[in-house]
């Protein structure tokens, strides 16, 4: 009668945690505060900083290049100022990695108050190892298979970060930016819209 009577005081104490526990809310992505992080051009300080230097960043693992590599075993999900088209190193990349399929995707001039929902951008069906010129008639958006994006101020952009070991979203929004210099952006990882 005792045992019955604790295994019974058990049990309801598990369901009521487990109750309690399921109807916690999840926070809401568009209550956290962004991160920062200033990104330098890769080409612009080539001889200053080895590898990747400053210019690329790990939303995954929150680290820039120049203190994450033994962290993200040199994966990094964007980089900035690695290509230079007429003297203009504006432009962020995604990682191309063996097995990536990442994609970037310009939303326009948007404040943090003027995302509502997270918009789906498919990952590439295929790993593409770098990118090519654009033809007359395409944009360097499109002749790179949405892997690399002009730097606009005031934008914001969405990133599908997919690869053997990861698959998620990140918001980012250019809030600074020195022409072919350096770029901070804010951001946040976000839920992914196809779940």
């Amino acid at each position: 009668m005792r045992y019955s009577i604790l295994v019974l005081i058990f049990t309801i104490c598990v369901i009521g945690l487990t109750v309690k526990a399921q109807s916690r809310p999840e926070t809401n992505w568009r209550d956290v505060e962004p991160k920062t992080v200033t990104l330098y051009s890769r080409i612009k300080y080539i001889d200053e900083y080895k590898g990747y230097g400053k210019s690329a960043f790990s939303f995954k693992n929150d680290v820039r290049s120049d203190v994450g590599q033994k962290i993200t075993g040199n994966n990094y999900e964007l980089q900035y100022g690695s290509i230079n088209l007429d003297h203009d190193s504006d432009w962020f990349k995604v990682s191309m990695g063996t097995d990536d399929c990442s994609r970037i995707k310009d939303l326009g001039e948007l404040n943090w108050s003027g995302i509502f929902d997270v918009p789906y951008l498919p990952a590439s069906p295929e790993p593409r190892h770098g990118v090519r010129m654009p033809s007359k008639t395409e944009t360097f958006e499109e002749s790179s298979g949405g892997q690399v994006t002009k730097v606009v101020v005031g934008h914001i952009y969405v990133v599908h970060s997919k690869d053997s070991d990861s698959d998620f979203y990140t918001l980012f929004r250019v809030d600074k930016l020195v022409p072919s210099d350096e770029v901070t952006i804010s951001w946040k990882v976000v839920p992914s819209p196809e779940k």
